[in-house]
C-alpha cells in the first residue's frame, strides 16, 4: 500500500517535471512497503539512498526548465530544494545511525514536502510556463 497517490492536485502542467514527481513519490513508496513488510538494514538504506539521487537530479532538471522559462522566482526555488536537500540528508543520516530503521516523522516529512512544495511552489512554475507559451 502506497504512502500516496499521484493525482491531478499534483499535476503542474508540464509533463516531464510531472514525470520525476512520480518518480520521487515511486521511490518513497518503495521505501515505505519495504519498511511496512519489516525490511531494514541495507535495503532501506539503498532505497532512501535512491530517493536522495532522484530528488537531486530532479532538482537540477528542475531548476534548468525554471532558468530556460525566465521563471521570476528561481533563486528562491533554489534555496527552497536547498533546504529540503538539507532536510533529507538530516533523515537520511538518522536512518542510516539507525541501521536502516525508519521513523513516522520521516514519512510525514516526506508526505508534507512533496504535497506542499508541489502543491504550493512548482505549480507556480507551470502557470508561468503556460504563459511563456502563450505569447
Amino acid at each position: 500500500m502506497p504512502i500516496m497517490n499521484w493525482d491531478q492536485t499534483l499535476d503542474v502542467g508540464v509533463e516531464s517535471m510531472n514525470s520525476e514527481h512520480r518518480e520521487i513519490l515511486d521511490a518513497m513508496n518503495r521505501i515505505y512497503d519495504a519498511d511496512q513488510t519489516g525490511q531494514h538494514g541495507d535495503v532501506i538504506n539503498s532505497l532512501v539512498g535512491r530517493l536522495g539521487s532522484v530528488c537531486v537530479r530532479h532538482f537540477a532538471d528542475e531548476e534548468k526548465f525554471m532558468a530556460k522559462i525566465g521563471f521570476p522566482t528561481l533563486e528562491n526555488h533554489k534555496l527552497v530544494h536547498a533546504k529540503l536537500l538539507r532536510d533529507f540528508s538530516a533523515h537520511a543520516a538518522a536512518i542510516k545511525a539507525a541501521d536502516g530503521t525508519v521513523t513516522e516523522g520521516f514519512f510525514t516529512f516526506l508526505k508534507f514536502w512533496l504535497s506542499a512544495h508541489i502543491k504550493g511552489i512548482d505549480i507556480k512554475y507551470g502557470a508561468h510556463a503556460k504563459a511563456v507559451a502563450a505569447r
